[in-house]
């Protein structure tokens, strides 16, 4: 059985309404009324996330088995996610411990090949949330980045978390991108 798009939002808003109807345990108006309107939002804001436009590592054709692959991965990918964010917290406890506080601030550029807006939202957060690294700048897939050391920049330098992202959107993996560190005296407008 082929499930049409509009088949799936309603089955994933019923879904998030049935799953926020169970852990909520009230069901007077008001708190059904809230619980749809929420349902709703969740569904239309995370369609990019389950059905990119741009897949093309459709399983034979088999959106929905697609669409679970997806899942898992960007399940997959916030479990990878979270254990850089505590190796990276060990880092800088380090760094701010350490009697010589060796920082080595820098900034780095770099363009993304993903295409949904989504997975370079998703990317831009990622770094934000891993100590030791933030989003400085973010414009139409170019981004800049303040790093506390060069090591806490090495999942980008080696586009882990791109290629991750990718695949979680469905995109072909690209060689890894031009990352081009920038001088404390370098010109952020190049």
């Amino acid at each position: 059985m082929i499930l049409t798009t509009a088949r799936l939002l309603v089955l994933r808003f019923a879904t998030l309404y049935g799953f926020w109807a169970v852990l909520s345990g009230r069901f007077e108006t008001k708190y059904l009324l809230i619980g749809a309107v929420c349902a709703l939002v969740v569904t239309f804001l995370t369609q990019d996330l389950v059905q990119p436009k741009n897949r093309q590592t459709a399983t034979s054709g088999d959106p929905p088995l697609s669409y679970l692959m997806s899942g898992w991965r960007f399940f997959c990918y916030s479990l990878w996610l979270l254990w850089a964010i505590v190796q990276s917290n060990l880092q800088v406890a380090y760094l701010v411990l350490h009697p010589k506080l060796p920082i080595r601030p820098g900034l780095l550029r770099f363009t993304t090949k993903l295409r949904s807006q989504t997975g370079q939202v998703i990317l831009a957060n990622s770094i934000t949330l891993t100590p030791g690294t933030i989003t400085v700048d973010f414009d139409d897939g170019t981004y800049t980045i303040h790093a506390l050391v060069p090591e806490a920049a090495e999942a980008l330098v080696d586009a882990k978390m791109q290629s991750k992202l990718e695949r979680i959107f469905g995109e072909r993996e690209e060689a890894t991108t031009e990352i081009r560190w920038i001088d404390r005296s370098g010109d952020l407008s190049e």
